[in-house]
């Protein structure tokens, strides 16, 4: 079943690294560099509860950026410092600095434990590439020097598990769907989305889920590290 494999196309975020401990991080270096920078009563009820629902007001009125998660950052930060009284110049200023805080502390993550060491051994004989859906910007981290490219959502019409992505990805790698595996931690979006184009799957049960009905992966893992092993037996 995994002779032909030539490639292997990887997820981000909850699938490399734990994403919500970087995201909460930037999230509060973001916040404390706006304070630092505007009049107190324009940052005193900003919290993230208060931050997400005028992101869902942005996005609700705008749907075709939903999956562009920097211009909803962008577009929430303008919205809520306009509503708090400046200018819609100041307001798009403070929202690109906010953002690019927010960006460049997102980009600090730590891998899963094996994770570096997997992909070190993994490129010595694969073609590695990643498909997301957030916007980590993974050839900017170390762990992108084993990675032919990134391919984020924001720069295509539709997000995972639309096919676009996953073509793509198959195109820039050369290889035929049954020659590469995808690994995620998302059934719909990884799983559900690889399987749609004729990709192998494997599912990163990242937190040992117990799956309700039929498991749609190939195959499951709970560490990274099993993916040396599983190439092994069945390559």
């Amino acid at each position: 079943m995994m002779k032909a494999i030539r490639a292997l196309t990887f997820d981000l975020d909850n699938t490399l690294w734990e994403t919500d401990v970087s995201i909460l991080r930037a999230e509060d270096a973001m916040a404390r560099h706006l304070r630092s920078l505007t009049p107190t009563k324009w940052m005193a009820n900003f919290n993230l509860e208060a931050f997400h629902a005028i992101r869902k007001e942005v996005v609700q009125e705008q749907p075709k950026i939903a999956h562009n998660l920097t211009i909803v950052r962008k577009e929430t930060l303008k919205r809520w410092f306009e509503n708090r009284g400046a200018t819609k110049a100041v307001a798009e200023d403070l929202a690109n600095e906010g953002f690019q805080i927010f960006y460049e502390e997102r980009q600090n993550v730590t891998p899963y434990p094996g994770t570096v060491a997997t992909l070190a051994q993994l490129y010595k004989n694969f073609k590695l590439a990643a498909i997301t859906n957030g916007n980590a910007d993974l050839m900017a981290m170390q762990i992108g020097r084993y990675f032919q490219f990134s391919l984020q959502s924001q720069h295509f019409p539709k997000p995972k598990p639309a096919p676009v992505m996953f073509e793509e990805a198959l195109k820039r790698l050369k290889v035929d769907p049954h020659e590469c595996i995808h690994v995620g931690d998302d059934i719909e979006h990884d799983v559900i989305g690889a399987r749609q184009v004729g990709m192998k799957t494997v599912w990163f049960n990242t937190h040992s889920y117990i799956p309700e009905g039929i498991n749609l992966a190939d195959f499951v893992i709970t560490d990274l590290r099993e993916l040396l092993l599983l190439l092994k037996q069945h390559g």
